[in-house]
């Protein structure tokens, strides 16, 4: 009878240590899966003025956040919209596809990633976007007479900007800016709803 308590206390002992070793791993996963959204919605609390923030995500191996869609409070009906934040706590990056009424476009002609199987070269293909790069070393930067390095500057210039976009070139004659290795890039604005 001894060796039958024995044997059940070292079972329940077994089990025990095996349900919070699974608890541990599942709590693990689960903050590896929601890592991206967390971060995201970590940053969005620290800008002030904003409200009504909507969350875009995928899921692949975790869940990723592709945007991010919130209000100005000081603008009712106001609208940003932006891309991931996963380059913004390291760089300070950040892209925006719509402020206000105003969308973004852009195109060039660059190396995205393919190289030429024979000779390894670099292969350029032409790209189309719908998103600006503002941050402290966007190409767009020289073109807005204040500064918008982060997401709080984007939510306190928030009327000035749409009121600059209102003059920015449209698609029959796109603007253009010098990305970083070189190559232009063209831009304009679309009013949406057109």
């Amino acid at each position: 009878m001894q060796s039958g308590i024995r044997t059940l206390l070292f079972t329940a002992v077994i089990a025990a240590v095996l349900t919070a070793v699974a608890c541990a791993l599942f709590v693990s996963a689960r903050n590896i899966y929601y890592s991206d959204r967390r971060q995201t919605e970590f940053v969005l609390a620290q800008v002030k003025g904003i409200s009504n923030v909507q969350l875009h995500s995928h899921v692949d191996l975790t869940e990723e956040v592709n945007s991010s869609r919130f209000t100005v409070d000081a603008y009712p009906g106001s609208v940003v919209s932006i891309g991931g934040l996963m380059k913004y706590a390291d760089h300070g990056r950040f892209s925006i596809s719509r402020v206000g009424k105003w969308t973004f476009r852009v195109r060039g002609r660059r190396h995205v990633g393919p190289y030429e199987a024979d000779t390894g070269e670099q292969v350029e293909s032409e790209y189309y976007g719908s998103n600006i790069s503002l941050s402290p070393d966007s190409p767009y930067k020289d073109l807005i007479p204040f500064e918008v390095n982060t997401l709080q500057d984007l939510a306190d210039h928030y009327g000035e900007l749409v009121d600059m976009f209102e003059t920015w070139p449209r698609e029959a004659e796109p603007g253009t800016v010098t990305l970083e290795d070189g190559t232009t890039e063209y831009y304009f604005v679309v009013e949406e709803g057109e």
